[in-house]
């Protein structure tokens, strides 16, 4: 399955590619340097979690306040929690004269 995406580029860069890719090797070409780059990128985001994962494992002090945080996910900031009105208290019965 393929998905067709619009992809623009600067003037020079797009009149460079149809000089040297032909029109029928273009959506293979882009499709293979687009995945290369993914490749890379994945690489660098999996060191980064790697990095992060033993700076916890060799700081417990991180773990603690991370665990201090994590009591915030719950806010109700995310939008999933109803909105509720404050409860007011009664108004007292005012005497007429």
């Amino acid at each position: 399955m393929t998905n067709q995406i619009l992809v623009r580029l600067p003037e020079e860069i797009a009149t460079r590619f149809k000089a040297v890719v032909p029109p029928r090797q273009r959506n293979r070409f882009i499709a293979d340097l687009v995945k290369t780059a993914l490749a890379v990128r994945e690489a660098e985001l999996g060191k980064i979690a790697a990095e992060v994962t033993r700076d916890e494992l060799e700081n417990a002090e991180l773990v603690a306040e991370d665990s201090d945080w994590n009591a915030t996910l719950a806010d109700g900031l995310d939008g999933t929690h109803e909105q509720t009105k404050p409860k007011s208290r009664p108004r007292p019965k005012s005497k007429t004269r």
